[in-house]
């Protein structure tokens, strides 16, 4: 198989009519007055396929797009189901669709999506054996739709396998995405509120200040809703000459934060995951998993970010902690990762 390509074209290349939406600052998409809303659980992800290719297909995305998250259960990223082609008239609005296509088939499914690409496209897969086109707001506003497509079905299915982990960051970057515009709807701390601090952050006015200890470079805050899970983020900081941070750091030095400043928070025993990650452009470690509190026989969910800054000879230490009895925990842990992001060092 050809070297697999990723192309984000506008409508107009898509469709071959039309015209491409500009786009908005911080690369969002305009709302286009003229379109709905898409509507739906975020979540769910619809899948256009005809019978043979989604029996082979989905296993292999159910696999990859409902990854579990453990949090202090097992929660689902995305849920896959299948949009039946007789009620495809049903789906165009929701917030996230996959078609997928094979040129060389006549069932209706693929005869359909034929009909709606335009020649450029099909020359194009002509060309290359595959390609994968991902659309913003096509049939509606907020609408994320992902065609992938390939000369045969053979094709169409290798490319598949072989991008699943490519289409969860898709989806899951555009999920963050979402999560980003509705958290800065209403209004922020201002920034001169920062000024005493060697950093800053794009802060939602609900997280109120929960921990400060300018002595020892600690600050947190908290946001705590009625009928919502109560949410912490915590940045703190040390001086070294040299890069310090790994995953032993992170792990010990976010136990000793925990249990200070939470007052005696640790972590569950056999429920961490380590892993590389980047965070607000700064690339270092990442950890997460479950926390608990004996003393207070209460527990919740976390995940921890650190890096090296080299500028500023200083490790860094992002901490997100969230809790929550009643429910799921995963979507608090996605807010708190968006505003995680926006850390600047100043």
């Amino acid at each position: 198989m050809k070297k697999i390509f990723i192309l984000l074209f506008s409508l107009l290349m898509i469709f071959g009519c039309g015209e491409s939406e500009k786009p908005a600052t911080k690369g969002q998409k305009r709302i286009d007055p003229h379109k709905p809303m898409a509507w739906g659980h975020k979540h769910v992800i619809y899948v256009v396929a005809d019978d043979a290719i989604w029996k082979k297909a989905e296993p292999q995305l159910r696999r990859t797009l409902e990854r579990y998250v453990f949090t202090t259960e097992n929660e689902k990223f995305f849920e896959v189901k299948r949009a039946e082609y007789k009620d495809l008239d049903l789906y165009y609005k929701f917030n996230n669709l996959i078609f997928l296509g094979d040129l060389k088939d006549n069932t209706p499914v693929n005869e359909y999506i034929k009909g709606i690409i335009s020649d450029k496209i099909k020359q194009q897969v002509k060309e290359n054996q595959v390609g994968i086109y991902p659309l913003e707001n096509l049939w509606a506003n907020d609408q994320y739709v992902l065609f992938m497509l390939g000369a045969n079905r053979e094709k169409l299915l290798k490319l598949n396998y072989l991008i699943l982990n490519k289409t969860f960051e898709l989806f899951r970057t555009k999920m963050l995405e979402r999560v980003k515009r509705t958290l800065y709807l209403p209004e922020q701390h201002k920034k001169y509120e920062f000024n005493e601090y060697s950093w800053t952050l794009d802060l939602p006015l609900k997280y109120r200040l929960y921990r400060k200890d300018m002595n020892n470079n600690f600050i947190s805050y908290i946001a705590r809703l009625k009928e919502r899970a109560d949410r912490y983020i915590a940045v703190y900081y040390e001086d070294s000459e040299t890069d310090i941070v790994d995953k032993d750091w992170l792990i010990d030095k976010r136990a000793e934060l925990a249990w200070k400043y939470y007052d005696e928070d640790e972590y569950a025993p056999d429920k961490m995951r380590t892993e590389k990650a980047e965070i607000a452009g700064h690339k270092g470690w990442k950890i997460s998993g479950m926390w608990i509190n004996k003393k207070y026989t209460v527990g919740g969910a976390y995940q921890a970010f650190a890096f090296y800054d080299e500028r500023t000879k200083r490790a860094y230490l992002i901490d997100n902690s969230v809790y929550f009895p009643e429910g799921y925990k995963l979507d608090a842990l996605l807010e708190l990762e968006v505003i995680s992001n926006t850390l600047k060092i100043k």
